[in-house]
């Protein structure tokens, strides 16, 4: 337990939420603000509520490192809540404009194949193909880990070479 949290301690030797927080609330704010710009108050109020049952069930040793994985999981919560971020007119131009294919056979061609493709496969890889997209991007913006862009990109280009065999 830190030194801090020792001198927080009632008297009957554990530590209470109004004094952790009046030991942390700063800190935990400017640590917050710096990281999550604009969603620090948001994010430093709901985990000082989510660390109210934790007080509950006995001392906290380590205040602040719950207090941080507290924010990282509503963090987390938040971004996976929020969804792929739909394509802009800019992407839409970009995908358009990078198809030019050798004739109008080869063009409808490959529209068919990826109109084809199972829809998560077809997202990823219009998204690296045809808007340029880095893979580290793509995961970003449809809120996957990059290790799943990546394998459904493979997929996407097995499928495509399957069907470009038959």
């Amino acid at each position: 337990m830190s030194d801090r949290s020792r001198e927080a301690r009632g008297s009957r030797g554990d530590t209470g939420l109004g004094d952790l927080y009046r030991l942390y609330s700063r800190w935990l704010t400017a640590r917050l603000r710096r990281r999550y710009g604009d969603e620090a108050d948001d994010l430093t109020q709901e985990a000082w509520v989510r660390m109210t049952p934790y007080m509950r069930e006995g001392a906290i040793a380590h205040p602040k490192a719950l207090l941080l994985r507290i924010v990282e999981n509503l963090a987390i919560d938040r971004s996976r809540r929020g969804g792929p971020r739909p394509l802009e007119q800019t992407d839409r131009a970009e995908i358009q404009q990078a198809v030019d294919p050798a004739s109008q056979i080869d063009e409808i061609l490959l529209k068919q194949i990826i109109f084809n493709m199972p829809p998560k496969l077809r997202t990823v890889f219009v998204l690296s193909r045809f808007a340029h997209l880095e893979y580290q991007e793509i995961a970003e913006r449809l809120n996957i880990p990059v290790t799943t862009v990546q394998w459904r990109m493979r997929k996407a280009l097995d499928y495509c070479a399957a069907q470009l065999r038959l």
